[in-house]
């Protein structure tokens, strides 16, 4: 018998606005379902955790304008394949397009899922970039002009609000759309 199909929450948002923090929380705060626990997975995983990508001896990605169409729709093609072998996802990333989003649709078709804007202003946005130190300055800007115009969300939050808080809005949406029909949200 194939396992059940897992169920994705996708968490978009700027740069720097906290999504992997909140997904974090989720993942350890989200109910288990038939198909078992949330597992978080991110495109950073490539990019910034683990020695994926070529880089140069300053620490910059090789080639990055050429193979970051390749690398996204990769990491776009892994969320299907991670489903469908019975996992639940709980996902951060930057959908900068409306292209994007549409692949990604088409792409998550058959699966329950859950979108979720992670909003923050661009001064807040800013003071976290640079405080990080870790990515290129003014992507939280640009991202903030575009990110959330094209994208149809189940659930908006706020990242001023208490992550704890933005977690307790998340697991009662996602459960109450388990409750109104949402494809295979049945728990143990």
């Amino acid at each position: 018998m194939p396992p059940p199909l897992g169920q994705i929450i996708l968490i978009n948002g700027a740069s720097s606005a906290g999504k992997t923090t909140l997904c974090r929380a989720l993942r350890d705060a989200l109910p288990d379902t038939l198909a078992g626990p949330f597992l978080h997975f991110s495109l950073d995983f490539f990019m910034f955790d683990a020695d994926v990508l070529p880089r140069t001896p300053q620490g910059r990605i090789r080639e990055w304008s050429r193979i970051r169409p390749q690398v996204f729709g990769g990491f776009y093609r892994c969320l299907p394949a991670l489903l469908g072998a019975g996992n639940n996802l709980v996902v951060d990333l930057i959908l900068e397009n409306s292209a994007q989003w549409d692949q990604l649709r088409e792409l998550l078709a058959p699966y329950d899922v859950t979108l979720v804007g992670l909003h923050c202003p661009v001064e807040e946005l800013e003071r976290r970039e640079a405080a990080r130190g870790d990515r290129r300055p003014g992507d939280a800007r640009r991202d903030a002009q575009t990110v959330h115009t094209f994208v149809p969300y189940d659930l908006e939050l706020d990242c001023r609000d208490p992550v704890l808080h933005n977690v307790e809005r998340v697991v009662s949406g996602w459960t109450a759309r388990a409750v109104s029909g949402g494809r295979g949200k049945e728990t143990e």
